[in-house]
């Protein structure tokens, strides 16, 4: 009988050997020739994407890992096959991560005496994909909000997701724009709460300051974020790391945070788990207070 343990480690070697064959293959080809290939796999559907992916762009991943991650985002490759509607609309596919994240801002806005179903008519959610999030909020936590902004770099989702929030009457409005872009995004207006579910581990420090920056400056209660956590909870980072295996940024979320002005209300570690592929923070942090109030 073939155990659950010997599959994941099967899985684990033939990862291993698809991302060593495709570094060994793309070794004399210019960089525009193996994106070129990672788009023709990714197009295609062919199995080990991701692992050939992160072969064939492995000087990428080395160099200049901000890039890799946007390359594959934007062109719905790697790891972003992975958000079509049907797994990831419904409260069935919410990730934990978020569900605890979610639960812990119901708990913290009664504790500031806001009702999150009569109060909260405002959220803006940076990297939200296809928009499941917001619609998972609108429909289960904040009943009253009215104005459900997102932005995401990866169109084909911002277009899957817009075309079936339109099919269900959603009053979520997504946005195709890269999170830099986020303070013009937003414009003048203020959110309730803004969001930042898994985005951040892509972007490298400089871009992360200025995304955090610009999420603290546009929220009035509550800026919730899930970000890549080292693997053990007692680690203290005081600085970003970039991990081995694709090049995502494990930032200092405590001092992103303090720059942004920002005070973090909580802060929980969430380890990996079956349902949980990556150990997590969620974090809630409180926007500067204005002078007067």
């Amino acid at each position: 009988m073939v155990t659950d343990s010997l599959r994941r480690r099967c899985k684990v070697l033939a990862g291993a050997v698809i991302r060593w064959a495709a570094w060994v293959a793309g070794k004399g080809l210019p960089l525009s020739a193996r994106q070129a290939l990672v788009r023709f796999v990714g197009r295609h559907n062919l199995p080990g994407g991701f692992e050939f992916a992160m072969g064939m762009l492995d000087d990428l991943r080395r160099r200049n890992p901000d890039a890799l991650h946007r390359f594959l985002w934007s062109n719905h490759l790697a790891y972003a096959v992975t958000y079509e509607i049907p797994k990831r609309f419904g409260a069935s596919n919410l990730n934990p991560s978020r569900r605890i994240l979610f639960n812990d801002m119901v708990g913290h806005l009664r504790s500031r005496g806001l009702d999150p179903c009569k109060d909260i008519r405002s959220i803006f959610d940076v990297g939200c994909s296809m928009g499941y999030l917001l619609r998972h909020l609108e429909t289960e936590v904040f009943l009253s909000a009215t104005t459900l902004h997102g932005l995401d770099i990866d169109t084909y989702s911002i277009e899957a997701g817009t075309a079936h929030l339109s099919s269900v009457q959603s009053k979520v409005k997504l946005f195709a724009a890269d999170m830099t872009h986020t303070d013009r995004i937003m414009g003048n207006q203020t959110y309730d709460v803004v969001l930042c579910c898994g985005v951040l581990m892509y972007v490298n420090d400089d871009t992360a300051e200025q995304v955090v920056r610009t999420m603290f400056s546009h929220a009035g209660h509550l800026v919730a974020m899930v970000c890549l956590a080292p693997p053990e909870s007692q680690i203290a980072l005081g600085r970003s790391v970039t991990r081995a295996s694709d090049g995502a940024f494990i930032h200092d979320m405590d001092g992103l945070i303090q720059l942004a002005g920002g005070q973090v209300i909580s802060k929980r570690w969430i380890g990996a788990s079956g349902s949980v592929a990556n150990p997590s923070y969620a974090i809630l942090a409180e926007p500067p207070r204005q002078p007067g109030l």
